[in-house]
This record gives structure tokens, sequence and C-alpha cells, in this order.
């Protein structure tokens, strides 16, 4: 398995994938109120992609996981936030819409993901990585739990057109701007 930007001619797998995965989560623990089409859009993930901020993990042409990390501001990037590491913008990357496909679940795919995404920030210098996750996504919350994220606030946060309760989690990279 490889991780790699997604590039224009994965729109159509990765908008696929998106929907595929928000139609397994209905009714099960990883249910985070996605819905196909409607979080994420396909416009964000265009966006995404020709900004060059969603990776995916390729399992030889299969999507195994996609995720997307920007600046973009969401309730995890509130400035009003208790946030543990004071930043500009700039200085704190944000994780978007992190899945795994359901034939990947259960396999580390998510963990893998999640470390090569702090690897990067880690290398660009970030301060801080920030995300909201469903509060109903109980292996979500495991996972940025055990991979060291604190919680810093349980708050509503908009997954397309449906208001979700949400962690708010920052993972603290650098305590300093040496």
């Amino acid at each position: 398995m490889r991780f790699r930007k997604a590039a224009p001619d994965d729109l159509t797998a990765v908008v696929s994938f998106y929907g595929d995965v928000s139609d397994a989560m209905i009714g099960t623990a990883f249910d985070c109120q996605w819905r196909r089409g409607k979080h994420p859009t396909e416009a964000q993930i265009a966006d995404a992609i020709a900004a060059q901020t969603l990776t995916i993990a390729d399992d030889g042409g299969a999507i195994a996981a996609a995720v997307i990390v920007n600046h973009d501001y969401d309730v995890s990037t509130d400035p009003e936030m208790p946030w543990s590491v004071d930043c500009a913008q700039d200085e704190a990357v944000i994780i978007h819409v992190l899945a795994v496909s359901p034939a990947y679940r259960g396999g580390g795919v998510a963990r893998e993901l999640l470390s090569h995404v702090l690897d990067e920030a880690r290398a660009a210098g970030m301060r801080s990585v920030r995300l909201g996750a469903a509060l109903s996504n109980t292996p979500a919350v495991r996972l940025y739990e055990r991979s060291g994220f604190q919680r810093v606030i349980v708050a509503e946060k908009m997954f397309g057109d449906v208001k979700v309760d949400a962690v708010v989690f920052e993972l603290p990279l650098q305590t300093d701007r040496t």
C-alpha cells in the first residue's frame, strides 16, 4: 500500500469511494451521519484534489482509505477553542473526512494513514493537528485518542446539512518555534 496525493483522474473513483463508505456506515458504530453526495460533496473532493490536499491509500489501484488535510476552518479551527497550542492558522493542519473502505477496516489502514499525515505535518513544521470527529463514531474517537490526540471540547459540527455532536481534538506537534 502506498500513500499518494489524489490526481484529477482519480475524481470519479474518490467520489465513489466516499459514497460507498458513507452508505456502509449507516447504522454501524462508524455512522457519523455522512451521506452519499452530501458530505463530502463532489465539489469538495474536486477542490481538495486540485489543491493537492487529498491523500489516498492506494492498494494496487484500489482506494483503501482517503483523507483531506489542509488549513481550512471549521469547528475544529474555531479561534475561541481552548487550544493547547496557540498558533496561526497556517501553523496547524486540519484533518477532514478520514475514511477507510469497509473492505480494509480492522487492518490498521486508518492508523497508517493517520501516521502518514502526522509525519507530513511534522516535516512541514506544523505546530498542531486538529480535527472534529462525530461523538457517535466510537472507532474514530478511539483511534484519535490512542494516537495521542487530546479532547478539546464537544461541539456541534455540520456534516453537509446534518448537525452532529463532534469531539474536537488537537495533537500538539511542537512546543516552540525553532
